[in-house]
């Protein structure tokens, strides 16, 4: 009988994918412990952050068998430690009237496509019947209107936004309201009052869901928006680049 390494363990434990993903649960932190006893009894301790109830008995089920295909192991035993993730403070912002769902699009860094999503999403949404708003919010380099082909200014009425409207969605954008070859230097009181006026100074009217593509990180703008309207939900862009997966999933814990 060969003595198993730890290395070998690990190297084994990287087959087993984090359930809905294609990165393993090694690069993913959930392997905290790893203990080889007797004769090749291997100790697995893993811990996971979850409210998916289903989550921890999959993945343990998918390391004992992945382990036990493991030439000249013996017992296995995997120890599984399952966090609840904080629950999420209580909704102080309100909607925006008439809108039904407000979806946020952000990514952990920048060009990653982000935009390209919040744009597919909204049209997509479109072509399943819904009323659909997109905000541009990504103040420092607002690409939608490229990307849509607008070139149209929004009109004012009653004291408030009108949204450009095109290929059936509602838009409003920075790059809509300024000289696209303006140099303008962005500041936090700036950016809070761009994502208010966005908010609630512009009519979009009845929409059933308003797609809200955010600039990348977790700067002035998301603290902004999240302070401004309560979000129904949001969408984090990233590529397999394990630097992009790193910084998104940090920012999903901001």
């Amino acid at each position: 009988m060969t003595l198993l390494t730890e290395d070998q363990i690990r190297s084994v434990l990287q087959t087993v994918k984090f359930p809905g993903f294609s990165r393993d649960i090694v690069s993913f932190g959930l392997v905290k412990t790893i203990t080889i006893t007797g004769k090749n009894d291997v100790t697995v301790g893993l811990q996971i952050a979850t409210r998916e109830p289903n989550l921890p008995a999959q993945i343990e089920s998918a390391v004992t068998t992945a382990l036990r295909q493991c030439a000249d192991i013996g017992q296995v035993k995997v120890q599984l430690t399952v966090k609840t993730p904080a629950a999420a403070p209580s909704q102080t912002a309100p909607g925006i009237p008439g809108v039904k769902t407000i979806i946020a699009v952000a990514s952990g860094k920048g060009g990653v496509g982000k935009s390209t999503v919040a744009v597919n999403l909204a049209v997509a949404l479109h072509q399943l019947g819904q009323s659909v708003g997109l905000m541009d919010a990504d103040i420092y380099g607002p690409s939608i209107p490229k990307m849509m082909g607008m070139t149209e200014k929004p009109t004012v009425t009653d004291d408030k936004l009108d949204p450009v409207e095109k290929f059936g969605l509602k838009m409003m954008s920075m790059a809509l309201l300024v000289d696209g070859d303006a140099p303008i230097i962005w500041r936090g009181p700036m950016i809070m009052k761009a994502i208010q006026q966005f908010s609630h100074a512009v009519n979009w009217g009845a929409l059933d869901v308003l797609v809200v593509d955010l600039p990348p990180g977790t700067g002035d703008a998301q603290l902004s928006l999240v302070q401004t309207i309560a979000l129904d939900g949001g969408v984090i862009v990233t590529t397999p680049q394990d630097v992009a997966l790193d910084v998104a999933a940090r920012d999903s814990d901001v």
